[in-house]
């Protein structure tokens, strides 16, 4: 965009005051409907929809990762649980 308008000077550098003119208001319009498009665009039901679903999706995965590391505390707990119990039973056949 930013080239095209510095093209679109160069090029009217040559132009008479009023075709400048005329050429700056074209351009200065094309830049607000741009902008009103992506303005409607950003607003549109269905960006929203994807951006709702994309949140969605975000929340769900959260879920999922919590899940999964309690799931991996929990089987880390009963390990240490199961190699403590284990040492303990060898200390009591050592004892014996």
């Amino acid at each position: 965009m930013i080239a095209a308008a510095l093209g679109l000077a160069f090029a009217t550098a040559a132009c008479t005051k009023a075709e400048q003119q005329d050429t700056a208001s074209d351009v200065k319009a094309a830049a607000d409907r741009v902008g009103q498009e992506a303005k409607d665009a950003a607003n549109s039901p269905e960006v929203k929809k994807a951006g709702a679903e994309l949140k969605d999706a975000a929340g769900d995965a959260v879920d999922v990762t919590k899940s999964a590391l309690k799931g991996a505390a929990d089987g880390a707990r009963e390990g240490v649980a199961k190699v403590e119990s284990g040492a303990n039973e060898t200390k009591d056949e050592e004892k014996h």
